[in-house]
């Protein structure tokens, strides 16, 4: 393959992370994560919400169901016992607290004297008069936020901007099967002029 020479004027912190991708994301480096043309992408975690129905329930089996009755939907609960501990959180229950299971398929006295058959969780909750925003299956997924070429400035990004992160992670992603596009030729260039800058600053 023909090579060209050329010239080029690069800042500090060009040079900086240029020799660092060149240390840190040599082919078979750790850092590159078995992974080939790796690309470092900071992911948020993130939720998908299905409305709870007693008809679909058996879909939704491996799920986790979650409970609500914030107005904003910002606090959510993972255990219907623990939101009836949270509405009498400052005062008695006047029946005992059970879970959804030990009262499935009973007739329960409720808090107000009525007498209910619990099938599902919304009539669960009628039973200790909680008032129930939402019931949802919740089901997790990964929206990317950022993306970088060199694993340890992704795991910088994470600390410096956790403040706006949820639950993040790193996750990386390789080029693609049979990808002769401009993305690998940049990634060998970056890797060029690293290297040539490392050895540089080694004979110096």
């Amino acid at each position: 393959m023909q090579m060209k020479q050329v010239t080029i004027s690069i800042t500090e912190q060009q040079e900086k992370f240029l020799k660092l991708f060149a240390e840190k994301q040599t082919p078979g480096a750790p850092d590159n994560r078995y992974t080939s043309y790796p690309l470092h992408i900071v992911e948020n975690k993130r939720y998908n919400y299905i409305p709870y129905s007693y008809d679909i329930a058996e879909y939704f089996d491996e799920d986790d169901l979650v409970f609500t009755n914030d107005d904003d939907y910002a606090v959510w609960f993972t255990n219907e016992v623990e939101m009836v501990k949270d509405w009498y959180s400052d005062r008695d229950c006047p029946i005992e607290i059970k879970s959804f299971k030990e009262l499935e398929y009973q007739d329960i006295t409720g808090v107000n004297g009525e007498e209910s058959f619990v099938t599902d969780y919304n009539e669960y909750f009628e039973v200790y008069g909680v008032s129930v925003h939402q019931i949802a299956w919740r089901k997790e997924y990964y929206e990317q936020v950022a993306m970088f070429f060199i694993l340890e400035e992704a795991k910088r990004y994470m600390q410096y901007q956790k403040h706006n992160l949820e639950s993040p992670r790193v996750y990386t992603y390789s080029a693609g099967y049979a990808n002769d596009g401009e993305y690998t030729h940049f990634w060998d260039l970056l890797m060029v002029l690293g290297k040539q800058l490392n050895q540089v600053e080694h004979l110096a």
